[in-house]
């Protein structure tokens, strides 16, 4: 490709939604990367999550809306007849391989989310309100964030023997804690006629608490989610088993897929626009956000919805009996080690009493750690 000059990529970049503002900010990283190499800017700011493309996303003047519609259009994305959303093959622009699960484009973009519907009432549940194209797109684009966050793990650290390996390596390194603590019963789904149900996966998320502060504009508490099998500590999701065809299409219908590869589809991760409580903090003005812009909605796809025909959710175990119980949740990697080390054969006994105990004792689940212990020990539970 003939190597354009810089009034016509600042012509190009205008045509494709960027404004002024962001322009400006083009020219300038183009003059401090001429020496080297000028193309370099081109082809940063065509993949959505670079520095260079959030830096310009940031400094734009755009309203919140109208950020989140360039980042939505660049893409090309589009919600096809099974209701699940595409990205169209000629689209210029392109998710960055290298875009992190904590990076800054996609705390950047969690705040836009925030700044335009965050702050709605209990309840209320915007997005489905409007029941737009864009509320639509934009509701569906978390599984392209969550496709992305699982990538950017597996080619980072191939090496490594499994995923939950990955990710908490990954953590170390960014200097935050894995959250164990949200309840992980949307990701433990059984058929309705299942009689010997134990769940097999937990919730881990990113960070545990926000890195920017309690009072800050920015948060990525519990931001990025991953669901993980405890045995094997492989990653549970939809893009295990979501099929990709060759024009790079993603097959949509339900009818292509058994009721076996629906399960991961029913159990899969979910990128958190709003902030979940678990057992950490949310900001007062974002106290229903997760609430009202994450949880279960009609804008959710035909795959994920026929998936939940079949496959069901138990409430908490505190509030119903024979409901649900986190094997891993406040002890984390201690949970995780008491449950791989119960013998396969006594693992419905022992979350049966485990989830009676929930149940008559009106508590929280802690994860099977504590109740182990406190069963092991002798003490009255």
């Amino acid at each position: 490709m003939e190597m354009m000059t810089l009034e016509q990529q600042l012509s190009n970049l205008a045509k494709e939604g960027w404004d002024k503002r962001s322009l400006r900010y083009y020219r300038r990283n183009y003059f401090k990367q001429a020496a080297s190499s000028p193309i370099d800017c081109w082809q940063e700011i065509h993949e959505v999550g670079t520095p260079l493309y959030t830096k310009m996303l940031q400094r734009s003047w755009l309203p919140a809306r109208l950020k989140i519609q360039l980042v939505l259009n660049h893409l090309g994305t589009y919600v096809d007849e099974h209701n699940f959303l595409q990205l169209a093959p000629t689209a210029k622009y392109h998710i960055w391989a290298d875009l992190a699960p904590l990076a800054e484009f996609n705390v950047l973009f969690r705040t836009l989310v925030l700044q335009l519907y965050g702050k709605a009432p209990k309840n209320s549940r915007p997005l489905v309100q409007e029941n737009s194209d864009f509320t639509r797109r934009l509701n569906l684009f978390r599984g392209y964030i969550d496709r992305q966050a699982i990538s950017y793990l597996r080619q980072t650290y191939p090496v490594l023997p499994n995923d939950f390996w990955r990710l908490a390596v990954y953590a170390k390194q960014c200097g935050v804690e894995l959250d164990f603590e949200t309840g992980a019963n949307y990701h433990n789904r059984h058929l309705a006629e299942q009689s010997d149900f134990v769940p097999e996966n937990m919730k881990v998320q990113l960070a545990k608490n926000s890195s920017y502060g309690y009072f800050s504009r920015f948060n990525d508490a519990r931001m990025v989610e991953f669901i993980i099998n405890v045995d094997t500590l492989e990653f549970v999701s939809q893009w295990n088993v979501i099929k990709q065809e060759k024009t790079g299409k993603f097959c949509s219908d339900p009818e292509k897929y058994t009721v076996s590869e629906l399960r991961a589809l029913a159990d899969t991760e979910s990128f958190n626009y709003g902030i979940p409580h678990g057992k950490g903090r949310v900001p007062w003005r974002y106290r229903y956000s997760h609430g009202n812009l994450d949880g279960v909605n009609p804008l959710e796809s035909d795959l994920r919805k026929r998936a939940k025909k079949f496959w069901h959710a138990d409430g908490d175990a505190k509030k119903e009996a024979n409901g649900y119980g986190d094997l891993v949740n406040s002890n984390g990697i201690a949970d995780i080690l008491c449950w791989q080390n119960v013998s396969r054969e006594n693992r419905l006994a022992l979350y049966r009493n485990y989830t009676s105990w929930l149940y008559q004792t009106k508590r929280t689940s802690t994860g099977i750690f504590r109740y182990y212990a406190l069963h092991s020990s002798g003490e009255n539970i």
